[in-house]
């Protein structure tokens, strides 16, 4: 062995022969926990990175990938309730094509992949019973796919078909989805796709024979009523419509603010659905012009002869034999023909016209953790005051047509209070962001006090040969035997010193003084000639006060 290999090993012997018992453990304690947390940092760091493989899959796909990654002796790691699997990154892309390749994936339930092995002898019932469900599983599937929608139920009535036109009926379907934001409406298009899909899928069904629901048990759609067959469908539609865009814009508008389905808004509309045309002209004397003007001059000169008699058969003519009068006379004719303006309007009202709104807002309040317990707090005068600021300027509310508005704060059932912070899931959230660092830095702190630090004082601590002596306190050995032997000796005159001071105390000092004793006469047996060095130090000492 080399012998700086020897050397290093018997400082370490020598080290650990004067450490105490005490010391040893802790140093064994110290190197399994050093140990201990190598093997767990080499598992951590050893540990491949993993990437999604599949998210949000059913229980039924769920199991399909895993035989699969069995099959192929790829690690997973299931997270989500089992909804996504986790491999390593360098296989995700691979793994997913394998899968895909051998039509794995099929979705939630039974599609028409019930048809792929037909068994022989399969009634004419059990076919149409077979087909329903491929049926129902491949809309639910399709349903899954929307945005808002985590899964979907299909439930199918197709009645038996009949040669007579009286005794056939309608199909019916009944859709239940679980949406991933339970507290929050589904989007209207989102529901009108469904139902379209429902009528195109299903032979013979007719929109009054769906209805669509969530699993938290609200009617997202249903049919008609016949307390609506005062109105046509159109215009319930249309009203309908108009209310659900006003809520929406209230709670996109208040969501913010207060949190996702912190806030519910209803709004009922009244509608003018008559239609009126009115037609009017309008004549204004004061502006006219000339058209056309005719104009006639008549003038009239000559003499009257009344020889000729008098038709009345008595007159006899008396004063007016040989009279003649003279005749003159003029006449002038005009016409003027005037443009009147005239104005024609043909109003026509519009269908649907808004007759008056109210509109009703809930907002859920605070919580606040009183004697251990959360307890609701309603929001604050001004907080509501504002919100009908808000509302009414956003959807346009007029007084004067009637409008109304109510803003309240009620607790909701379905709403959680906060939740008190975790202790163990913060320290594993800094763990899993700063574990690797700050492990590296701990172990390297431990080896450099535990294992570098012992070995390297070891080596520079100076050696003092036999028969080495030096004047005075200064010539002693650094030794810490040395330090301990000064220290026991300096405690047993402090020792002595007490004794003739306090008398009181004689027999507890005298057991102190006992154990001193021991402890130095220990010590001057192991290290003779450090006690003589110290001994002619004190002498030397002394000699050089009294001089």
């Amino acid at each position: 062995m080399p012998a700086f290999l020897m050397q290093l090993v018997n400082s370490i012997k020598a080290v650990w022969a004067r450490m105490s018992v005490m010391q040893r453990v802790m140093v064994m304690g110290g190197f399994v926990l050093i140990g201990s947390a190598a093997i767990g940092l080499s598992v951590w760091a050893s540990r491949p990175d993993l990437k999604v493989l599949y998210s949000n899959l059913s229980a039924e796909d769920a199991s399909v990938v895993i035989k699969s990654l069995q099959a192929d002796k790829v690690m997973y790691q299931l997270t989500d309730n089992g909804k996504t699997i986790l491999v390593p990154k360098e296989v995700v892309y691979d793994e997913r094509i394998k899968i895909a390749g051998e039509g794995g994936l099929v979705g939630q339930g039974i599609g028409f992949e019930i048809f792929d092995k037909v068994k022989v002898g399969q009634t004419d019932f059990v076919q149409k019973i077979n087909y329903t469900r491929a049926l129902q599983g491949e809309l639910s599937r399709t349903i899954s796919e929307f945005p808002n929608v985590e899964s979907a139920r299909v439930h199918l009535v197709i009645p038996h078909r009949s040669l007579f036109v009286e005794e056939r009926q309608s199909p019916s379907a009944s859709v239940v989805l679980k949406l991933k934001r339970p507290n929050l409406k589904p989007d209207q298009k989102e529901i009108n796709a469904i139902l379209n899909m429902m009528l195109m899928a299903v032979e013979g069904l007719d929109k009054t024979h769906v209805s669509i629901s969530d699993n938290g048990g609200k009617v997202l759609y249903q049919p008609e009523s016949d307390s609506l067959a005062g109105a046509s469908s159109t215009q319930m539609e249309h009203r309908q419509q108009v209310q659900r865009n006003l809520e929406r814009r209230i709670e996109e508008m208040l969501q913010p603010m207060f949190g996702p389905g912190r806030v519910i808004a209803k709004v009922n509309v009244d509608m003018d659905f008559s239609q009126r045309t009115i037609r009017r002209e309008l004549f204004d004397p004061e502006k006219t012009a000339v058209r056309s003007e005719q104009r006639s001059e008549e003038t009239q000169q000559g003499r009257s002869n009344l020889e000729g008699g008098s038709p009345d058969a008595n007159f006899r003519g008396d004063g007016i034999a040989g009279s003649v009068s003279q005749q003159n006379g003029s006449r002038e004719t005009r016409t003027t023909n005037y443009e009147i303006n005239k104005e024609e309007q043909q109003i026509v009202s519009n269908v649907g016209d808004l007759k008056r709104m109210t509109v009703a807002v809930l907002i859920d309040g605070t919580y606040e953790k009183t004697n251990g317990a959360w307890t609701f707090v309603p929001r604050k005068a001004d907080d509501l005051e504002r919100v009908r600021q808000l509302v009414t300027n956003a959807v346009g509310l007029d007084k004067a047509r009637g409008d109304a508005l109510e803003v309240s704060s009620a607790p909701f059932t379905d709403s959680e209070p906060p939740k008190d912070p975790n202790f163990a899931e913060m320290l594993a959230d800094y763990a899993e962001r700063l574990g690797k660092p700050l492990l590296n830095a701990l172990l390297a702190f431990l080896f450099l006090m535990l294992v570098v630090r012992p070995v390297v004082l070891a080596l520079i601590r100076p050696k003092v040969e036999a028969g080495e002596m030096i004047e005075g306190l200064e010539g002693l050995p650094a030794a810490e035997e040395q330090l301990a032997l000064y220290e026991a000796l300096e405690e047993a005159s402090k020792a002595d010193d007490e004794i003739a001071a306090d008398e009181e105390d004689d027999e507890l000092v005298f057991k102190d003084i006992e154990a001193l004793k021991s402890h130095i006469f220990t010590l001057s047996d192991n290290h003779m000639e450090q006690v003589v060095m110290l001994v002619r130090g004190w002498m030397k000492n002394d000699e050089t006060a009294t001089a």
